[in-house]
């Protein structure tokens, strides 16, 4: 590939990639976490300057970040996305820089090399740019497709370092995994990452262990202040962190089918074949498709040690989570999100191995799977951007909005909602929650019965909670989604039908409006 047409490859993936992400932005509702990033971005800057050494707070870089793009542009549902799009688009173009520079072809005398532009390095880009977990999370006003970008920049900044040397590519690894470890904590597992991506790489990695020893040192002061509620968390014997604990079977079922399908979960698993039949092609036979970056002033790596660092970036931080998780869950899929450019250069390398093989049939054989990897991609990135897969807060809050008198009591069940209540009546504008008091008039937060107490017990709790609130009201709006995070047993539910008659009731994608005329006759406080 001559240098324009990899120019024109470039500049056409990358309107491609902005493009897909930019479609639709704001077709999802926003949901509670997306919520929350617009609050902790327009709160006084103090409140979110303390989550720096705060236990376990997440992200204040990101979400100081989106505190002046706010100004600038606004609250919106797209404006809080955006970012994330721009992410995910850059996040191809290091996808190709990082496979070209991971994974060079081997050299001609080698092995045969059809379609020489169509390298690892931009098929894995290609397959990136489409992937319909990569374009969701380009679409969600949350980090995870920032902290994909800044591993690869870390990734792409430890292989230039340890290949070519130079005290500039070391300061930009301290720098970029400094950052992304305040953009998401979890971003810490960089670190052991690329300890083992350095044992891997030795010996050659052994000629600049200056270099990233000193890289190394300097990790150790931006992660002082996590340091000490980090080991308070591993050494409790008290579930402190939130998450319920994943098998192992459970945790890699659930990253095979995101990474393969996206959040299409009606998707038939033998329509994903072909992409597990690539991503272990490319495990097992990638090696015998890849070189070496041959120069004199530096050796370079094996293709089987290439692989094995591709194939650690796609296991190891997956295996960490889990040694964690033994101590106190913490997985979630999206917390290793950006194992995914790994997974995609992992696929295209095993196209290459089927294009490296002599024959027509093989090169036909790879070009089908290629075209019909991006075209189911393609099938459910657009499935994700026309059916509503998120909870529809906007719908559901909108109507009621419309609807409520003034006098009327809104129960918000879970009350986490009431920030997405201020949200979707405010005016989008740089602080989209003022006047937020007014706007939810009266209201209350439903009651939280998961404490594990008997049901007579927490009955009758309910029971004094909602007479106290729902004295001297007639109407009441109840707002229900994910209610069994606070109400597993619906006791509040039962109670309203108890007491109240039930004149209304409108059901969204994930939330459940409900209009009761209490009977004040039965009710009293």
């Amino acid at each position: 590939m001559s240098i324009l047409q990899r120019r024109l490859f470039l500049l056409a993936l990358t309107l491609l990639a902005f493009a897909w992400r930019v479609i639709r932005l704001d077709f999802q509702s926003l949901w509670r976490d997306e919520v929350d990033a617009v609050y902790f971005a327009v709160r006084p800057l103090q409140e979110t300057l303390s989550m720096f050494v705060q236990a376990a707070q997440n992200g204040p870089l990101y979400f100081i970040g989106l505190r002046p793009w706010f100004a600038l542009a606004g609250a919106t549902e797209f404006a809080l996305r955006f970012p994330s799009a721009m992410a995910g688009t850059v996040s191809v173009l290091f996808v190709w820089h990082v496979g070209r520079r991971l994974l060079p072809p081997a050299p001609p005398e080698q092995t045969p090399v059809p379609a020489p532009w169509l390298s690892v390095a931009a098929v894995g880009a290609l397959l990136f740019a489409l992937n319909p977990y990569q374009v969701w999370y380009g679409q969600e006003g949350k980090m995870y497709a920032t902290v994909t970008l800044l591993a690869l920049l870390a990734g792409w900044l430890w292989l230039r370092g340890v290949e070519d040397g130079g005290w500039r590519y070391w300061t930009g690894y301290l720098v970029a995994v400094s950052t992304a470890m305040y953009v998401h904590l979890l971003m810490v597992l960089l670190i052991p990452l690329h300890i083992l991506w350095f044992a891997i790489a030795w010996p050659l990695a052994r000629r600049r262990w200056r270099g990233y020893g000193l890289a190394l040192a300097g990790l150790t002061l931006p992660y002082l202040p996590m340091v000490w509620w980090q080991w308070m968390m591993l050494t409790s014997s008290e579930k402190l962190s939130g998450f319920s604990f994943t098998p192992l079977d459970a945790v890699l079922r659930s990253l095979a089918l995101s990474h393969a399908r996206g959040f299409v979960t009606t998707t038939p698993l033998f329509w994903l074949a072909p992409v597990y039949f690539l991503l272990g092609a490319g495990a097992l036979f990638g090696a015998t498709v890849i070189g070496g970056r041959f120069s004199v002033q530096s050796p370079s790596l094996s293709p089987l040690r290439r692989v094995s660092l591709l194939l650690s970036w796609l296991l190891a931080p997956i295996a960490l989570i889990y040694l964690i998780s033994l101590r106190q869950p913490v997985f979630t899929e999206r917390y290793v999100i950006w194992i995914g450019p790994a997974a995609m250069l992992c696929m295209a390398l095993g196209l290459r191995v089927l294009m490296n093989n002599s024959g027509r049939s093989a090169l036909f054989l790879a070009a089908i799977l290629l075209i019909y990897v991006l075209g189911l991609w393609g099938y459910l990135g657009w499935q994700q951007k026309t059916l509503v897969i998120k909870f529809d807060l906007r719908s559901a809050i909108q109507y009621v909005h419309a609807h409520r008198r003034p006098d009327d009591l809104l129960i918000l069940q879970i009350p986490h909602q009431e920030w997405a209540y201020r949200y979707y009546t405010g005016g989008f504008g740089s602080d989209p929650f003022v006047g937020g008091d007014e706007r939810l008039g009266r209201w209350g937060r439903g009651p939280y019965t998961n404490w594990g107490r008997p049901d007579d017990v927490e009955w009758a709790e309910v029971d004094r909670y909602m007479r106290k609130m729902t004295a001297g009201a007639n109407e009441i709006w109840v707002l229900l989604s994910e209610a069994s995070m606070w109400d597993n047993r619906r006791l509040m539910d039962r109670w309203l039908q108890t007491h109240a008659a039930l004149e209304e009731q409108r059901t969204f994608p994930g939330v459940t409006v409900q209009r009761y005329r209490l009977s004040q006759t039965q009710v009293q406080p």
